[in-house]
């Protein structure tokens, strides 16, 4: 009998996280019960947990590498400003919804960056593929930064309009 090393271990439980996804759905539509405790707090320290334990895989070599490739983060900056809520509004438009449910269905598809985001992203990096959890986060600093940007550019042209 082979022994699977702890960490082969934990790198398949951690691949497997689309299937444990899918697991939870369908428990969730055959018993609501057993999820009805995870709600409220509950959330917010799940998600504080998961975004610590995704912050402590980086290093500050990460970020360094981001600037050696600076399109890979004006293209997902692009991605979430234009792309996305343009995806939202498509959506939308082609389903003919309600007037409250397009507008919270364009402002969902303009957050698109989050916690499962980076999950998955983690996954991909551990499968090969070049994608960082620095970069998703760089984008995500980025998006937070252009919408005070866009926020404050908005108020001071208001303002001169106004005077």
């Amino acid at each position: 009998m082979t022994v699977i090393p702890v960490r082969r271990l934990l790198d398949l439980v951690a691949n497997a996280f689309p299937l444990w996804v899918l697991l939870a759905c369908g428990l969730a539509l055959v018993e609501p019960g057993l999820f009805s405790w995870f709600r409220g707090p509950a959330i917010v320290w799940a998600l504080a947990v998961i975004m610590l334990g995704m912050g402590l895989t980086l290093s500050v070599n990460d970020f360094t590498r981001i600037t050696s490739r600076p399109l890979a983060v004006v293209t997902g900056l692009i991605a979430q400003f234009l792309i996305m809520p343009a995806a939202g509004w498509g959506v939308a438009t082609l389903m003919e919804l309600d007037t409250p449910l397009a507008v919270g269905l364009i402002l969902v598809a303009c957050c698109p960056g989050g916690t499962a985001s980076n999950v998955v992203t983690y996954i991909a990096r551990a499968f090969g593929h070049d994608a960082t959890i620095a970069r998703t986060i760089s984008i995500e600093v980025h998006s937070v930064i252009g919408s005070l940007l866009a926020g404050w550019w908005r108020l001071t042209a208001k303002e001169q309009t106004e005077a």
